[in-house]
Formats: C-alpha cells, structure tokens, sequence
C-alpha cells in the first residue's frame, strides 16, 4: 500500500481508530501521568475522552454528519454540506492534532493547555443545545456530553481554580479561546451551507 492508500483509509476508518486509541491513552495517562503531574494529567485526559464523543458521532451510533445536514440545516441530502472530508480534516486537525499538542506544550507551562477543558465543556454544552435546536431528545455525541464531556470538563476547571492554576471560572482567557474553538465550527458549518446553496443555484 502507498502513502495515499494509507490516509485515504484513515479517512475511512479514523473514528474507529481514535475509539483504540482512547482505550491506550486512558492507560499510559493513568499509568505513567497521573502520579508525576496531576494538573497535566487532567489537560491531557480530554483528548481521550473526546475520542470517545467522536466514536458516539461516528461510530457507534454514529450518524452525526447526516444529523446535522437533515435536522439542523433541514435539507434532503443526508451527506452535504457537511460531508467526509470537512468532518475528517476538523476533527483531525483539533482533536487529533490541537488538544494532544497544546497538551504536551503544558507540561512545560500549564497556561499552554488551560483552555482545553473549557474547549471539551462548551462542545458538550453544544449537543445540548442542538438538541434543543432540532426537538430531538437525542444526537449523536449527546451521551457522551452530558456524562463525560461536561461534567469532567466542569470538574477539570474546579480542580484547577482550587489549585490556584486558574484565578477565575469565566474572567480569564482560556475561557475566550476554548468558547471561541466552539463558536468556530457553527461558524464554518454555515460558510459550508451557504456555498452548497449557491452551488445548487448555479446548477439550476
């Protein structure tokens, strides 16, 4: 197999593959992290948990790109506008890439990973809010929101502010950047839904 045959079955199968990964690094972090730096403990903690919500949108029941197109921008298509490829490269690129660097980067200063936890507390607080947008007691990553992504991330950010790493639960900047991350990805859904909509005005 090539290079290119390698990535374009990640592309298939990388929810699967992060799922396994989860489980690994639940172990190395507990094992070898959690004794030596508590506070890095917790920052790097999310990556895997958010694995986990990435295997509740995708896997397993999965479903989360067709939910969003068909309940959320209420079209027909179950796979535009937001397709493989835009689920691929954003999840990647900031869960896969983003939350492990920044990660790594505190352990040599805290302040590079603080607004991790608030980034896996306000996308749990998402699910809920387009649960609420599409009259559905249910979506794909709710689960895995209300009983991991918020309460953890919630905790995270206690544990912090009663260790003195954090001043303040909303006056400091973490809080900014991880609510901003959040904002981001509607942001990029509706730049996404607008260019499908012109693209069907033009073929028409």
């Amino acid at each position: 197999m090539t290079v290119l045959d390698y990535f374009n079955w990640l592309k298939k199968e990388w929810a699967n593959v992060g799922f396994i990964l989860s489980i690994f690094l639940f172990v190395f972090l507990f094992v070898f992290v959690r004794r030596d730096d508590f506070v890095v403990f917790l920052i790097l903690l999310q990556t895997p948990l958010y694995m986990l919500h990435q295997a509740e949108e995708y896997v397993f029941p999965g479903g989360f790109g067709k939910y969003f197109n068909t309940k959320i921008f209420k079209l027909e298509t179950e796979d535009e506008p937001l397709d493989q490829n835009f689920i691929f490269y954003v999840n990647i690129i900031l869960i896969w890439i983003a939350l492990p660097a920044f990660g790594l980067l505190a352990t040599i200063d805290y302040r590079f990973g603080l607004w991790i936890p608030y980034f896996s507390l306000f996308a749990g607080i998402s699910h809920v809010l387009l649960a609420v947008r599409a009259r559905q007691l249910y979506n794909p990553g709710l689960l895995v929101s209300l009983f991991v992504n918020i309460p953890v991330g919630l905790w995270t950010i206690l544990y912090l502010i009663g260790q003195g790493v954090l001043n303040s639960f909303f006056l400091n900047f973490h809080l900014v950047v991880g609510l901003a991350l959040n904002a981001l990805l509607p942001l990029l859904g509706i730049i996404l839904l607008r260019n499908y909509q012109r693209k069907g005005l033009q073929e028409s």
